[in-house]
């Protein structure tokens, strides 16, 4: 009612003049808005509603829109029925530390500070980019680019585009006249984000929008040196040559010293992994009004809790900021007086990335062993007979084997990131193999006991098989299949049988990796002779990995050499060791 209203303006100050035309409106006269009690930075205008971008990333709105859900304010709890209209200034859930809004015709565009991209309003045309062409009453974020980190966003009426930090160029929506930039330029309508794939190989730096209907994306050209000091002028002598370069050298390290701060600040908000005593991931930032850490001392704890999409996220993010050091770094080094400048801030950026994945993929790790452990739960302790019946007890370890074999394959899968990592996935195999040799030894013992047939070596050999089966499974063909089914994309078909055959060596150089631990994943009753035909097949399928790339690259013209495509001494492959 009037008073909740009252309550809820009270305290406004001075946000903006508002005159002229849009949408179907005019004002003559500059009119003093007062809504919002807090510094309002950017404004966007409906025919009958405002949303403002506060200055510290929240999003509010008020007025009138019965038709598209543009004021983004959901639904009404008690009735169900969308919020069409709201008196005074009301917060967007879901929405924070947001950098960026923009408008279209009928809906709303917003990025936050760690490149999410949310849309709500009208979606008719595909310009929300869920995949729909239904209208959305509240924010969603564009999960589609969830594997990006956005740093500019762009409306042009019903159509939306999003700029990577990669420098690539999202589009979705209505494609009329080719408004998207399309290959297919007869495509009426784009319902989920697509890469621009006629802007070719050259990085987007910044895109504008003129007149609302035309785009432009400025690429970034070959590094040059820049500064304030670019002017003709007449040759200098030796001494102005080296004031000249100390400017320079002064100007680059201001830049440097800016861009240090911003990457910092952002590196407090996603940093995982050691050290964890830093003051910094407490309250503390380098510029007063930054964005705070973890809101404490991070712990181990944290890393062990925090949702795996956080990670993977963080890790992008982290990517991008060294990738963003290192080419500042290329850029300044060969410049006086700066060797120093960006290079530490590289490293460090460098050594926050190692550690953020270093936890995703130990996190990757644990959260296998959780889901099976949720499903040992329910399925291997369900037996509750406490008798001595061999039948009950088979069932109980077959019941848990099932389990912790499907534990295995999906350790198997996990791809490690780093030497910490592989070591940690290559124990736990190992570990998981040496549990199921001994569920299955138990089950031969009780079969013995109740002089059924039985056979001791069986375990080891069931070992020995799985990993022969395995190796099946690294063949080129089945990781084809693996790739069509992922939509994974390639340049050419040489970048795509080179990514092959590095794979299916790598998961094979894993299974010999194994082997060479002999005193666990060997076992005394087994033959030796099973286990080296067992490592010769393994180095047999890589020979015939790199033949394979080798004969294409042969076929296409290139002179290379065998250790280029993996290919070694393939007789020091079969015999070395202890074969």
């Amino acid at each position: 009612g009037p008073a909740r209203i009252a309550s809820m303006s009270g305290g406004a100050q001075p946000n903006f003049y508002l005159w002229g035309c849009w949408k179907s409106r005019i004002i003559k006269e500059p009119f003093l808005t007062k809504k919002v009690p807090s510094p309002l930075k950017k404004i966007v205008l409906g025919e009958t509603f405002i949303i403002g971008l506060k200055e510290k990333g929240q999003v509010v709105s008020w007025g009138k829109d019965a038709k598209n859900g543009c004021l983004g304010l959901g639904k009404d709890k008690r009735t169900g029925e969308p919020i069409v209209q709201a008196d005074a200034p009301q917060d967007i859930e879901g929405l924070t530390n947001v950098t960026d809004i923009q408008m279209g015709q009928d809906h709303v565009v917003a990025l936050n500070d760690v490149g999410e991209v949310f849309t709500w309003g009208r979606g008719d045309k595909g310009q929300l980019g869920h995949n729909d062409c239904e209208n959305r009453w509240k924010p969603q974020k564009v999960e589609k680019l969830s594997g990006e980190q956005i740093m500019q966003i762009a409306v042009v009426r019903n159509s939306t585009f999003a700029l990577s930090t990669s420098g690539v160029v999202y589009a979705w929506g209505d494609n009329k006249d080719n408004t998207l930039g399309l290959e297919d330029t007869n495509k009426a309508k784009v319902e989920d984000p697509v890469r621009l794939a006629l802007l070719g190989e050259m990085r987007v730096r910044k895109l504008e929008i003129f007149e609302n209907r035309t785009i432009i994306a400025h690429v970034r050209a070959p590094e040059t040196d820049e500064g304030f000091l670019d002017v003709e002028v007449a040759p200098p002598d030796d001494k102005d040559e080296t004031e000249v370069e100390i400017f320079k050298g002064i100007d680059e390290m201001r830049k440097a010293m800016e861009k240090t701060q911003e990457w910092w600040n952002h590196l407090l908000n996603i940093k995982h992994g050691q050290p964890y005593d830093m003051s910094q991931d407490g309250s503390m930032s380098m510029t007063e009004g930054a964005p705070t850490g973890l809101g404490g001392p991070a712990t181990i704890q944290d890393d062990l809790n925090v949702e795996p999409e956080k990670l993977k996220r963080a890790e992008r993010h982290l990517n991008a900021l060294v990738n963003a050091a290192i080419g500042e770094l290329k850029r300044t080094q060969q410049m006086p007086g700066t060797r120093n400048e960006d290079s530490s801030c590289a490293c460090s950026l460098t050594s926050a990335g190692c550690e953020a994945r270093r936890s995703s993929g130990a996190r990757q790790l644990v959260d296998a062993k959780r889901r099976a452990e949720e499903a040992e739960r329910i399925s291997a302790y369900s037996v509750m007979d406490f008798g001595a019946n061999a039948q009950e007890e088979i069932r109980k370890i077959i019941a848990v084997t099932k389990v912790l074999q499907k534990m295995l394959e999906e350790v198997k899968v996990i791809e490690p990131m780093d030497v910490y990592c592989q070591e940690l996935k290559l124990t736990l195999i190992e570990c998981l193999e040496s549990k199921l040799q001994l569920h299955d030894t138990r089950v031969e013992l009780l079969k013995a006991a109740e002089a059924k047939p039985s056979d001791p070596m069986l375990p080891a050999l069931r070992i020995v098989k799985d990993r022969w089966n395995s190796l099946k499974h690294f063949s080129l063909y089945n990781l084809y299949l693996e790739c069509e089914n992922e939509k994974k994309e390639f340049g050419n078909d040489e970048q795509h049988l080179a990514y092959l055959v590095q794979k299916s060596n790598e998961m094979i150089d894993q299974m010999l990796q194994i082997d060479k631990d002999r005193i666990i994943s060997h076992d005394t009753l087994v033959p030796a002779l099973c286990y080296d035909l067992l490592r010769e097949n393994a180095e047999l399928r890589k020979m015939t990995n790199s033949y394979q790339l080798h004969v294409l690259m042969l076929h296409q013209g290139k002179r290379i050499s065998g250790a280029s495509v993996g290919l070694g001494r393939p007789a020091d492959a079969l015999t070395g060791g202890d074969s």
